[in-house]
């Protein structure tokens, strides 16, 4: 016979409200359970099950705790910053991406470019300014690049 828990026990068990319980299952989150008649119960393993894949050793997402499907093009800010020459600031500056209207993708919790929309997006950006008359002058003094003389060196 295998045992169960109701969602009272459970809810006493994780210190959280049955209404908590009741919310997770219309979300489809917590561990999986059985409904008989209007009771709810819950499988021991289904508990232990889950409270196993609720442990963490930090609170904070790794770049290789995603999986990325194979053949994946998307690189995190630093590869993307490396590839294309441009400042790492425009990719992991949230307000900065945004407003240029950089191409990226959410990966759970991860910002993640696609070098080929990133590139795509450069030239626009670039002959967008060239028709406006806008040019990326250097100076030779300067000892940094502008995001515009940066923009400007990439390959067409």
């Amino acid at each position: 016979m295998k045992k169960m828990m109701n969602e009272t026990d459970l809810a006493a068990r994780w210190n959280l409200s049955p209404k908590t319980l009741q919310r997770w299952r219309s979300e489809g989150r917590g561990p999986r359970f059985m409904k008989m008649s209007k009771r709810v119960v819950y499988p021991i393993d289904e508990v232990f099950d889950f409270e196993s894949q609720a442990l963490r050793s930090a609170t904070w997402a790794k770049a290789s705790d995603v999986v990325l499907p194979d053949g994946s093009k998307l690189m995190d800010a630093r590869e993307i910053s490396y590839v294309t020459g441009l400042p790492l600031y425009v990719f992991t500056q949230k307000n900065v991406r945004e407003a240029l209207g950089i191409p990226h993708r959410r990966v759970e919790k991860l910002i993640r470019f696609d070098c080929d929309e990133v590139m795509a997006w450069a030239k626009r950006w670039s002959q967008e300014a060239r028709d406006q008359g806008i040019e990326a002058k250097i100076d030779p003094g300067e000892q940094r690049r502008s995001l515009q003389q940066a923009l400007a060196s990439l390959p067409v």
